[in-house]
C-alpha cells in the first residue's frame, strides 16, 4: 500500500468498465498511478477463483463462493498488481482457458456476492486514506453505482482483437491468430452482456471513452483531466 499521504483525492472512488482489450487495465493502473492512489482489478478476482477452482476441480456455484470467500486478496505496492493469497500469479491468470471459465463462474450469483462483498470492503477501506480506482465490468453499475466518477472504456472490434493478440503472444500462448481472437472476443462479449447477474452495460452517468484512436496516455490525461475539472482542480 502506498505511503500514507494527503491528497485531493483522498476518499474517490472511480469505476472503469469495459470489454476485454479495450484497454482498460493499462488505462485503470496509469491512472491509479497518476492519482497516487490505489487499484482494484476485480477482472483478476475472478480468474483466480477460476483458476484455482480448476486446480481443485471444483465447478458446483457454492464450491466456488466458498473459495471465493477463502481468498485473500490485495495490491502490491509498487507495481499495483493484484495478489491472491500474497502471490502475484501473472500469466496464469491470463490464458484464454481461464478466460472462458472465469467467464463463466461470473454468472453465479453466489461468487458474484461473494466477491462483491470483498471488492467493496477492499475498496472502501483504502479510500479512507486514498483515491481508488476499481476496474472491471460491473463496477460503476451494481458494485459502485454511487461513484463520483465512472468511465466506461471501449474500442473497435479490430483494435481489440489486436490488442488481446498482443497481450496472449506476451504471455507466451501460441497458436494466436486474427479471425480466433475475433471470435473468442465476440463469444465473452455475448456472455458478458447477456448474462442475467450484473451483465456488462453502460452505466447512465458513466462516461464513455473510445479508445480505438488514442494512446494510453492520451486516455489517461483525459480522465485525470475529467477528474480534476469535477473537483474544480484546474
Amino acid at each position: 500500500m502506498p505511503k500514507k499521504r494527503k491528497t485531493v483525492y483522498k476518499g474517490v472512488i472511480v469505476s472503469i468498465d469495459g470489454p476485454s482489450g479495450a484497454g482498460k487495465s493499462t488505462v485503470s493502473r496509469q491512472l491509479a498511478e497518476a492519482l497516487e492512489g490505489m487499484l482494484l482489478d476485480t477482472g483478476g478476482m475472478y480468474r483466480s477463483v477460476a483458476y484455482f477452482g480448476a486446480k481443485e476441480g471444483l465447478s458446483r456455484s457454492g464450491d466456488l463462493s466458498k473459495l471465493a470467500r477463502r481468498l485473500e486478496f490485495d495490491v502490491d505496492k509498487q507495481t499495483k498488481v493484484l495478489l491472491v493469497d500474497g502471490r502475484d500469479l501473472g500469466s496464469k491468470l491470463r490464458t484464454e482457458e481461464i478466460s472462458r471459465a472465469a467467464s463463466d463462474i461470473s454468472k453465479f450469483i453466489t461468487v458474484r456476492k461473494a466477491l462483491t462483498r470483498c471488492q467493496r470492503r477492499l475498496a472502501n477501506k483504502w479510500a479512507k486514506h486514498f483515491p481508488v480506482v476499481v476496474e472491471g465490468r460491473d463496477i460503476g453499475t451494481v458494485v459502485f453505482p454511487k461513484a463520483p466518477f465512472k468511465f466506461f472504456v471501449t474500442a473497435s472490434e479490430e483494435v481489440r482483437a489486436k490488442r488481446r493478440m498482443t497481450q496472449l503472444k506476451k504471455a507466451g500462448i501460441r497458436g494466436v491468430t486474427m479471425k480466433k481472437t475475433l471470435r473468442e472476443n465476440a463469444a465473452r462479449d455475448r456472455q458478458d452482456t447477456q448474462r442475467k447477474v450484473a451483465p456488462l452495460r453502460v452505466a447512465e452517468d458513466a462516461v464513455v471513452v473510445d479508445t480505438s484512436s488514442m494512446g494510453i496516455s492520451q486516455v489517461v490525461h483525459f480522465m485525470h483531466d475529467h477528474i480534476r475539472g469535477r473537483l474544480n482542480l484546474t
